[in-house]
């Protein structure tokens, strides 16, 4: 089983008050209670992937080899392999595009999301170019294993 890496420290909470529909709160809290998280940790995730949706919205957040990858929405491309291309084309965006067999408004949504995240994205592909096999076949199980019949 892959583990998580620990969260980093956080600043001091501020309180917010929220007025919520009684069942928005009830699923919520079902579903901290499944997960094992607190209430507030689920919401504050909530907020911050609806902020992630309107600010990237070609860019899913997935478990990928035991954190998280940003991936193309509907495929199963990540953000570090465009920019990998990118890289390996000089910077250009049409021959990175057609290698990947994508469209530059891909190209471009990976590139607004790598300039936003260039730490984040660069630790992930530096931890996965070290990271083991195994990992990687865990992942791959997963995949298949959520695929539909």
């Amino acid at each position: 089983m892959a583990c998580m890496a620990p969260e980093p420290a956080r600043a001091p909470r501020t309180v917010v008050s929220l007025r919520l529909d009684p069942d928005a709160l009830q699923r919520v809290t079902a579903r901290a209670r499944a997960l094992g998280v607190s209430r507030t940790a689920l919401v504050e995730r909530y907020i911050l992937e609806g902020m992630h949706r309107d600010d990237h919205p070609l860019i899913d957040l997935r478990p990928r080899h035991g954190t998280t990858a940003a991936c193309v929405a509907g495929r199963r491309l990540e953000v570090r392999h465009v920019i990998e291309q990118l890289r390996a084309r000089d910077g250009d965006r049409a021959a990175a595009a057609a290698d990947l067999g994508v469209g530059l408004h891909i190209v471009d949504a990976c590139v607004a999301y790598y300039g936003a995240h260039r730490e984040q994205e660069d630790a992930y592909a530096a931890a996965v170019a070290a990271g083991s096999a195994e990992l990687m076949a865990l992942d791959l199980a997963a995949e298949a294993a959520a695929r539909p019949a």
